[in-house]
């Protein structure tokens, strides 16, 4: 598996590919040469308590924790490979395809979302109503429902396809804002996040 991906990697570079580094699976047990990026992308897995113990460590022992970290979350060690990263790298590559606009999309708020759960079970793309006080936006529900129940709603603020997480259920590490509801409108039918 490993050797395939190096070949796509490769393939890429020789046809004149973007030149962006792809992020691949490092030796040194990271997917990002960067600490900054390979903590973001870390952090979207980790608990409160976690993201404190790894701020109190040297920049050393970060890149320990990181690589432990990935190594724990390994579905079957046995193996060469660790298939829960490869699936993280194969998530982020379909961020920055479907999602990049102001920044690398595994970096926004959708990626982070797609990237930490995959493809939602639904996804309903709509406009806001007409009883906002803000002028239409187009917005989109993304409701997991077959191994947890998650909902999110993201919408384009700005209409630059930089969609923004205004609201979730089901999922502590995200929160909804407070005015959320304000933003879709009074006409909002709030069934659609059953």
């Amino acid at each position: 598996m490993k050797r395939i991906l190096l070949l796509i990697i490769l393939l890429g570079i020789f046809l004149g590919a973007s030149a962006d580094p792809v992020p691949t699976f490092q030796k040194e047990g990271h997917v990002f040469d960067n600490l900054k990026d390979e903590y973001k992308l870390v952090s979207y897995f980790l608990s409160p308590n976690q993201k404190k113990y790894y701020k109190k460590l040297d920049k050393e022992y970060k890149w320990e924790y990181i690589s432990a970290f990935w190594e724990a979350q390994n579905p079957n060690p046995a193996t060469e490979s660790n298939e829960f990263l490869l699936e993280v790298i194969a998530r982020i590559e379909y961020c920055n395809n479907h999602y990049s606009h102001f920044n690398k999309g595994w970096k926004t708020d959708i990626g982070r979302v797609y990237i930490k759960h995959g493809r939602p079970f639904e996804i309903l793309k709509m406009n806001t109503g007409t009883s906002t006080k803000f002028a239409q936006k187009e917005f989109q529900i993304w409701k997991y429902r077959v191994t947890s129940y998650k909902t999110y709603i993201f919408i384009d603020l700005h209409q630059s396809r930089d969609y923004r997480l205004i609201y979730s259920d089901g999922d502590e590490a995200e929160g909804s804002w407070a005015d959320w509801l304000n933003y879709l409108g009074s006409d909002f039918d709030e069934r659609l996040l059953q």
